[in-house]
């Protein structure tokens, strides 16, 4: 016999006063994490700039600032991002401890796939970037008329590499946007490989959009990741499906 409804909650149906008290402690633990990373990631700020700065840096290029605080403001900037990303799964994890007692089992099935496989791969986006098409874009950009000297502010470099990091990241969390309309009913692998050929001219437009240059090879690295992340969420939508019409035992 099924499980009635209400008694597949955990919650223990505390006072509001008692909810807030441990909103307010899951938060509390978040800013005390954060507060400890951010003061790890400051003894290294030289480092992470250098890091940033790594695409000038083998072309031999500095960047400058105009303004006397934009030195100190980006490494402080810069060390809280770095705080920041190395402190969200455990923020996600308080998040977690925080509203799983008040879910549903089928709701819980829902959103343990993110918080096991979001973080990783948002890290696989955020490296993708760095690694392949950061260095390329900074060359293409820098070289694109060799009679023109750079001027890069140090604060618009790295504001640049931070964002374009988190949308590169952000992309490549499409296997669980396909997972989670899946297993809410509104997806499916038949219309995702019926309408493979529209999908590649979205992600073409989207890879022109999200590129930071306009030649062809970004976009075509921006393009191949994303054409194998769709072959990937076709293929967790057919196993997700094939679960859901298991016979139940």
């Amino acid at each position: 016999m099924d499980t009635p409804r209400e008694e597949q909650i955990n919650d223990p149906k505390m006072p509001l006063l008692e909810h807030l008290t441990e909103f307010r402690r899951r938060i509390l633990f978040t800013l005390v994490a954060l507060g400890l990373m951010f003061t790890a990631a400051y003894a290294f700020h030289e480092e992470i700039m250098t890091a940033v700065q790594y695409p000038l840096l083998r072309l031999n290029i500095k960047a400058q600032y105009d303004t006397l605080t934009a030195p100190f403001m980006t490494h402080l900037k810069t060390a809280f991002y770095v705080s920041l990303f190395v402190t969200f799964p455990y923020a996600l994890s308080q998040l977690w401890l925080f509203v799983r007692p008040a879910l549903y089992k089928r709701e819980r099935s829902l959103v343990w796939p993110f918080l096991v496989f979001s973080y990783p791969l948002f890290v696989g986006g955020g490296c993708f970037f760095y690694f392949v098409v950061f260095p390329v874009a900074v060359e293409f950009f820098v070289t694109f008329d060799p009679l023109l000297v750079p001027s890069l502010r140090i604060d618009d470099f790295t504001s640049f590499a931070i964002t374009m990091l988190f949308i590169f990241g952000l992309v490549f969390e499409l296997p669980l946007v396909a997972l989670l309309l899946t297993r809410m009913g509104l997806l499916t692998p038949q219309f995702m490989a019926r309408n493979r050929g529209y999908a590649l001219i979205v992600i073409a437009i989207v890879s022109a959009i999200l590129t930071p240059t306009p030649d062809i090879i970004n976009m075509l690295l921006m393009m191949g990741p994303l054409v194998v992340l769709y072959e990937i969420s076709i293929v967790i939508c057919r196993f997700v499906r094939a679960k859901k019409k298991e016979p139940a035992v």
